[in-house]
């Protein structure tokens, strides 16, 4: 069976929480809203000889016409969503990669119409947005790997310093299954039967049977300067099993260590865990 550790179900719950839907939803904005405003400035500044520019440097037409229109439509969409959550709807989950989409459709455009300032201001806004809507997608999807969320993501996935001094206790709930070949039924966060599997949380209308992202062969890289060596997963695959549902012991706290749970990132700091 995986491991029910505390940080996992931690983080699980937090990235799709009202809270963070709400935090996805205004970057996501504040990062539409830079190209607003640099489009605006733009079209107020624009040269007598812009239609005398190829068709592609002209960018009051070009972003005002294919990207701007892709752009939008993502503002309202995240503030229903976000409403939707905060009222407990599961149409709610029906939602994610939107950073991820943006950058793929973006890049094919020009934008050296664009002040330094601007680019700069849109980089940093797209960079925070990218991590936080990651983390919902992520979530929601079933995406993360063993050890993503403990002993290989730190500093890269998550920081320590995201941790409050004591996080929620965790236990299985026996009586609610997902068994193999089964649809899920009720909306929570389950434990996989297999091991090198996380947890991860499935919608009661995932409409079929949920499978597990199963590690399969390890990294064999290493620093050459530091002999440190990859933990990560080399090879993943979706594997079938059955599910436990957990849940949050309600009153029940544990502290966390000064140097969080995973102090060296090895796999034997989540595999040794006593509460397992």
């Amino acid at each position: 069976m995986g491991i029910l550790h505390p940080q996992e179900c931690y983080f699980l719950e937090k990235f799709i929480s009202a809270e963070h839907y709400g935090e996805t939803r205004d970057a996501i904005i504040a990062y539409i809203d830079a190209h607003e405003e640099a489009l605006a400035r733009y079209k107020r500044e624009m040269p007598l000889n812009a239609r005398k520019l190829p068709q592609w440097q002209q960018a009051d037409v070009v972003w005002e016409t294919r990207v701007m229109p892709n752009l939008r439509p993502l503002k309202d969409r995240y503030i229903r969503t976000y409403i939707l959550r905060t009222h407990g709807d599961i149409k709610a989950f029906d939602i994610g990669h939107a950073m991820s989409n943006i950058s793929k459709g973006i890049v094919e455009f020009w934008n050296g119409w664009m002040t330094e300032y601007e680019i700069n201001k849109i980089s940093a806004l797209e960079s925070v947005a990218k991590k936080l809507d990651r983390r919902l997608s992520m979530t929601l999807r079933g995406s993360w790997d063993d050890g993503d969320l403990t002993y290989t993501g730190c500093g890269s996935l998550y920081s320590n310093i995201e941790l409050p001094a004591k996080i929620p206790c965790y236990k299985l709930d026996p009586s609610v299954r997902i068994e193999i070949g089964q649809n899920p039924e009720q909306t929570g966060f389950y434990l996989p039967d297999i091991k090198f599997a996380p947890a991860r949380f499935i919608p009661e209308d995932f409409g079929q049977p949920v499978p597990a992202s199963q590690g399969i062969r390890r990294s064999n890289w290493s620093d050459p300067d530091t002999g440190e060596k990859d933990y990560s997963w080399e090879e993943t695959e979706w594997t079938e099993t059955g599910w436990t549902l957990i849940r949050r012991v309600e009153g029940e706290f544990i502290n966390v260590p000064p140097d969080g749970f995973f102090p060296k990132g090895l796999p034997e700091e989540l595999y040794g865990w006593s509460d397992k």
